[in-house]
């Protein structure tokens, strides 16, 4: 800071008689002082914006909002995402594999991606394949899950006798489906027989977690089917 001072003449009577100067020219002198100073200590950048008379958040350059600065300080709220509940996308778990104590059955399940009935038909020569259409396990809906029956008594490839002995199971019985180190079970609520030509299955999820079993019934017809229905029960670790 630079002071200045400034030499006041007094008379030399005034000296010789002991007389102070006015108390007048003290305070004039002390105002003149006191804002020169503060004028060099502006040029220098030793006073801070909000004493000339500005605003600090005029020059932010923080990209905070501004009172007074530039339009690009500002942000209009439709340019902020939407704010509210979270909704998470839920994936399912495609079963690996079917387990039926009652009737010794545990095979592995296919998963295609494909609705053409030929293909279809020929992947079921490895063993049962869940429709592509219908639920995964941890989803809310119906799983479908087909395979061939033969009442032949002898077949090579045993495939075709997979899903042979689902007609013989009861209300109540447990069907487990495995993946990823989990067992889903399923409880059997009926087996009926239809026609496959004029039956439609509820895949929604309105009704629920539940399992579909779908087999020929080569007795009856060749588009009778067996349809079982089973209810989801609960998962455990494996």
């Amino acid at each position: 800071m630079l002071f200045i001072v400034y030499y006041i003449p007094v008379n030399n009577s005034s000296r010789k008689s002991g007389n102070k100067p006015p108390f007048t020219v003290f305070l004039a002198a002390t105002v003149m002082i006191f804002f020169l100073s503060l004028s060099t200590a502006d040029s220098i950048g030793f006073v801070p914006d909000y004493i000339d008379g500005s605003t600090s958040f005029d020059s932010a350059q923080d990209g905070s909002l501004a009172t007074g600065g530039s339009d690009s300080q500002n942000i209009a709220l439709a340019s902020l995402p939407e704010l509210g509940e979270e909704t998470l996308a839920v994936s399912g778990v495609a079963p690996e594999r079917l387990i039926i104590p009652a009737i010794d059955l545990d095979l592995a399940i296919q998963n295609p991606a494909t609705r053409d009935i030929n293909t279809l038909d020929a992947l079921l020569q490895n063993g049962p394949a869940r429709y592509v259409d219908s639920a995964k396990l941890d989803e809310q809906g119906n799983m479908i899950i087909f395979a061939h029956s033969s009442n032949l008594p002898i077949v090579r490839n045993k495939m075709y006798q997979a899903f042979n002995k689902i007609p013989e199971l009861k209300a109540g019985d447990t069907i487990t489906l495995t993946a990823e180190g989990k067992a889903y079970m399923y409880s059997v609520v009926s087996i009926i027989t239809a026609d496959a030509t004029n039956t439609n299955i509820d895949m929604s999820p309105s009704k629920g977690t539940r399992l579909t079993l779908v087999t020929c019934d080569t007795l009856t017809g060749k588009s009778a089917r067996f349809v079982l229905e089973a209810s989801f029960v609960g998962t455990y670790n494996i």
